[in-house]
């Protein structure tokens, strides 16, 4: 694909996007090495060098260091698996819960380490105390762990759902709360969205939302799935009374690690999803914090290594550089689809109703069979998405995309 420049020279797609602004990743720990690009960031993942990878919203991939740690704290274990030598856990889960409150503007006893963010959803909807003919608001595009579980629940107790179309092409943030301000009635006790979703990337207003359900006393949880690990989140600040996360996706972190944490003073209307054997607790009063959401019998214990790891890793390279990359490469690539002749962007024009997750319409291809293209013609991951019925194409590119990707993308997607 070809343009022109001012002066009247041809230059291609690629070429233009190569010298697009987007800032070089900056290792700012204390320490660290003067390390920068995305090139040594990918040296860093376990990522096959062949594939240019933008899925980060379903999974995504892990640092070296991730899968060292697992691998360590694995095999010593396994070669001591003495319950005097498993007493280091509940000191690490301790310190885990510390760093991740710290990094969420919470208080320690507010975080549950579970094990992705579909557990730390299924545990909002069931443990709240609810009687027949209540009412919970949702969205269309909450995640299946949110909304197939509230209709099962629904179901068998007569609780009513309303189901919020998403307004996906939303001119503002005030557009979006508005309608749940309408849909608000006397019988509302709880609202469940995602704070982005993974359909379209929609970005929802959490702190206005939290402004309409605090003063009627409506439980609001969000499902952080799509921002945890990218975006600096303040849980003061948003005003959610639970919030959801996972380690595998934004944080480059292991599988089956998540986070919920539930605001200290709400705890008591939160039960737990099942009662067994706490192997983290060190005092029965930590069962009048978060950690009562965790106890699920044994767990992986040497996942905690894996999250701290992670962890290591992120705040090597800065929470602000995460976010203020993950966005300029975000707005590269929207800009460069959005200059696809046979592409459509879906979602809003908004910049704050929208992030890394997005998603395209094709006019003159089908869809299934253009990423099929995509991976078997550059090895180029997406994901499949749907809207209104309309298959779609979602990207979600992160940290280790570059302009290149990002070209290549656009080149293949115009000449189909």
């Amino acid at each position: 694909m070809m343009g022109w420049t001012g002066d009247g020279n041809m230059v291609s797609r690629r070429n233009m996007l190569r010298g697009a602004a987007i800032a070089p990743l900056a290792l700012t720990a204390t320490g660290a090495a003067a390390e920068t690009g995305t090139a040594r960031l990918r040296d860093r993942l376990l990522l096959a060098p062949d594939i240019r990878y933008f899925n980060a919203a379903n999974i995504g991939p892990g640092f070296r260091t991730v899968a060292d740690a697992q691998r360590r704290g694995t095999e010593a274990f396994q070669a001591n698996p003495s319950r005097e030598f498993r007493e280091r856990y509940p000191v690490m889960a301790t310190g885990l819960r510390a760093r991740l409150a710290a990094r969420i503007n919470a208080r320690p006893e507010e975080i549950a380490l579970v094990r992705n963010a579909s557990e730390a959803n299924t545990v909002a909807v069931q443990g709240l105390a609810l009687k027949r003919g209540d009412q919970i608001i949702l969205t269309a595009h909450n995640h299946q762990s949110t909304l197939d579980t509230w209709r099962l629940r629904a179901q068998r107790e007569g609780l009513e759902l309303i189901v919020l179309p998403v307004p996906v092409a939303a001119k503002s943030q005030q557009e979006i709360a508005d309608a749940f301000a309408a849909a608000i009635t006397p019988r509302t006790r709880a609202i469940f969205l995602s704070h982005i979703t993974n359909v379209t990337g929609l970005v929802y207003p959490l702190a206005a939302i939290a402004a309409l359900a605090r003063p009627k006393g409506i439980w609001l949880h969000a499902d952080g799935a799509q921002a945890f690990g990218w975006m600096k989140l303040d849980m003061a600040a948003l005003g959610v009374d639970s919030y959801s996360g996972s380690t595998h996706k934004w944080l480059l972190g292991p599988l089956e690690g998540g986070v919920l944490y539930v605001k200290h003073d709400r705890q008591p209307a939160l039960d737990p999803l099942m009662l067994s054997h706490g192997y983290w607790l060190t005092d029965p009063r930590n069962l009048e914090t978060a950690q009562k959401y965790e106890i699920l019998g044994q767990r992986d214990d040497p996942k905690l290594e894996a999250i701290d790891a992670a962890l290591d890793a992120m705040d090597g390279i800065g929470e602000a550089a995460i976010e203020t990359q993950t966005r300029a490469i975000a707005m590269t690539m929207r800009a460069a689809l959005s200059r696809v002749p046979s592409v459509a962007m879906i979602g809003s024009e908004d910049p704050a109703s929208y992030g890394p997750v997005m998603t395209v319409a094709l006019q003159k291809a089908e869809v299934a069979a253009t990423r099929k293209r995509l991976w078997e013609t550059a090895k180029i991951a997406t994901a499949a998405a749907e809207a209104d019925k309309r298959p779609l194409i979602r990207f979600s590119p992160h940290i280790y995309n570059d302009a290149d990707e990002i070209a290549l993308v656009a080149d293949l997607l115009a000449r189909g």
